[in-house]
């Protein structure tokens, strides 16, 4: 009755109210009693954001009328499809908040070479477009040193357009359906998440990381203190690693960029590749063209190239759970770090051959010990013991389960610290000429005595050896004698062991684990973590399996050299032969390959 005492729009307003008060009553009630009630309200949010970003792309030229953007409130694969990667952002389950697992699908059969996705340029942001940016132009013509400087001026861009222009900007469709939370990637894990990287080196890259983006941002905040203004160092990071995860090197009107393309950037990463992408001239957009046919509802997959997992987890948040390509290679790895033993007796002579030819700097010590000993005022050992004893030694290969380029200078560099006094007198010096042998090959001159040289043996019956002058310590490629191979077997395999015995659990119980899918859940960082050390450690048993088979040919060739042939070399290898497969059990064939080769020819020299 009140009610009707008061005027028409008075008494509208005091309706209205009553009905809003009645409605968040509602809502409140719903999120109390029903949890997942929060997460249909943001979904219907966030169906706003995207049907926003859709129409702002098609209206500036657009076109992508073969696909849709999907979000996951959980994985839409098999659980037994471990091929599939879904996420560029991990979500929470746990979190009451928007998901960040997106992936593109198709709306219908789309043909092979179909182009189904156009992007024009305007729609485009580009390392040019930062440096045009008042901060942009502050850092370009200060020419910092910075870790990332491609990245820097997309993140600049973003920066400074989502502060200075806000709602107005004209990416601000594209702004909106960004993750708002970066928190799958490793460098925004918490200390528990963190432990299950515990004995992995992935732990000393994410440390740089962080500390590479801080030494940016306070960098650029010397030269130009309004980044400060713009953001946060946690900003700041949340930039970089969206940048980092989502750019396209491109080449626009003859020049090498990098660019942000808006709905491309939201296709998942599958192996091998189904698509392919690249800026087209004619037409002024970014285009992405099936390699296949794609049925009706699958999803659509760009490839980031063949990587190892460390890569993925550190640059993209996730770790495929099957890194392996279709002929069977897998690119995960591994670094291996060797150094010269600071109590080997020979340490002086191994110091000066292990970083002869690594840098300026020890150039220069080069040049100075040739000056000394061509003036006979001392020997180049003498110098190097001194001028090298404080320069960094340590040399780190990444190996993967592969007979490349990488492992045969693993092996090359075990065969140089493996050298007794007169092996390393053999492959530094050629005829006994010594210090003048090294200054001639700095200088690429020859020396003709070599070649008779070469023909005499050293070491007797079971440790003979060819000599050969070798230019460095990463030469070595084949074998330089049984004495020395064994001993390079055995540094491996001591090397190896001290690396597996670093992490908490072994590589059985981390298979054990990954086959628990409720407490290692698909898509979560505590699983990716598990997925990368158990890459390691794959990697780590192969190198183990190879220096024990090899010790074990060598062992045969001993015998044989002994008068002793039961086993035979012959029966040996084919024994390795019954235990070749690409099972995980198996020898590899890299492993039989060298110990029938390598090892064959260094048993026919003996």
């Amino acid at each position: 009755r009140e009610r009707h005492c008061l005027p028409r729009t008075q008494r509208e307003r005091v309706r209205r109210s009553r009905y809003n008060v009645q409605y968040y009553r509602i809502c409140s009630s719903l999120i109390i009693h029903h949890p997942k009630t929060i997460r249909i309200l943001i979904r219907i949010i966030m169906l706003d954001k995207f049907q926003r970003f859709e129409n702002w792309l098609r209206e500036n030229g657009a076109f992508f009328d073969l696909l849709e953007l999907r979000e996951y409130d959980t994985p839409t694969t098999d659980d037994d499809d471990d091929s599939v990667v879904l996420v560029h952002e991990e979500k929470k389950e746990s979190e009451v908040t928007e998901s960040e697992m997106r992936g593109v699908h198709s709306r219908a059969d789309v043909p092979p070479d179909t182009i189904c996705m156009m992007i024009p340029r305007k729609c485009l942001i580009t390392i040019e477009m930062g440096q045009a940016t008042p901060l942009g132009k502050m850092v370009l013509e200060s020419d910092l040193d910075l870790d990332a400087p491609k990245h820097i001026y997309l993140m600049i861009y973003i920066l400074w357009d989502r502060k200075v222009n806000g709602p107005n900007s004209f990416f601000h469709p594209y702004y909106e359906i960004l993750p708002s939370t970066l928190k799958n990637m490793p460098i925004f894990w918490s200390s528990d998440e963190l432990a299950g990287l515990d004995g992995s080196y992935l732990l000393e890259q994410i440390a740089d990381r962080n500390e590479a983006i801080a030494d940016d941002y306070y960098a650029i905040c010397n030269v130009a203190p309004n980044l400060g203004d713009l953001c946060t160092l946690e900003e700041f990071k949340w930039a970089r690693m969206c940048v980092c995860s989502r750019n396209f090197g491109l080449q626009i009107d003859g020049h090498r960029t990098s660019a942000l393309v808006p709905h491309a950037d939201m296709l998942n990463h599958y192996r091998p590749r189904e698509t392919k992408w690249t800026f087209e001239e004619d037409r002024q957009a970014f285009t992405i063209t099936t390699l296949q046919g794609i049925p009706s509802g699958a999803q659509v997959y760009d490839s980031y190239g063949q990587k190892c997992n460390h890569r993925f987890l550190l640059n993209y948040g996730f770790a495929v759970e099957d890194n392996r390509e279709i002929d069977g290679f897998c690119p995960n790895e591994v670094p291996i770090d060797l150094s010269v033993d600071p109590n080997d007796p020979l340490y002086g002579k191994k110091v000066e051959f292990w970083t002869r030819g690594e840098n300026d700097t020890h150039n220069n010590v080069l040049t100075a010990a040739l000056a000394a000993a061509l003036s006979d005022n001392a020997t180049t050992a003498d110098i190097f013991s001194s001028e090298i004893a404080t320069a960094p030694i340590v040399k780190r290969v990444r190996v993967c389960v592969s007979n490349n380029e990488n492992s045969r200078l693993l092996f090359s560099l075990l065969r140089a610290l493996a050298c007794n006094e007169e092996e390393l007198d053999a492959v530094t010096s050629v005829g006994g000429a010594g210090d003048v042998a090294v200054g001639r090959a700095l200088f690429g001159l020859t020396t003709s005595a070599a070649t008779d040289h070469h023909h005499s043996r050293i070491g007797g019956v079971g440790g003979g050896i060819l000599p050969a002058f070798y230019r460095s310590c990463r030469d070595i490629r084949h074998p330089i004698g049984l004495r020395n191979e064994r001993v390079a077997m055995m540094l491996l395999l001591e090397i190896i062991t001290r690396s597996l015995a670093a992490y908490p659990t072994t590589l059985q119980e981390d298979v054990k684990d990954l086959s628990d899918k409720a407490a290692f859940p698909r898509f979560s960082n505590k699983r990716h973590a598990k997925i990368q050390v158990r890459g390691e450690k794959k990697v780590l048993h192969h190198f183990a399996q190879w220096a024990r088979a090899a010790m074990d040919v060598m062992d045969v060739i001993e015998r044989e050299l002994n008068g002793d042939s039961i086993p035979s070399f012959d029966a040996t290898i084919a024994s390795f032969l019954t235990t070749s497969n690409d099972d995980d059990n198996g020898m590899h064939h890299t492993i039989l390959r060298y110990c029938e080769d390598v090892l064959g020819s260094l048993r026919r020299e003996e």
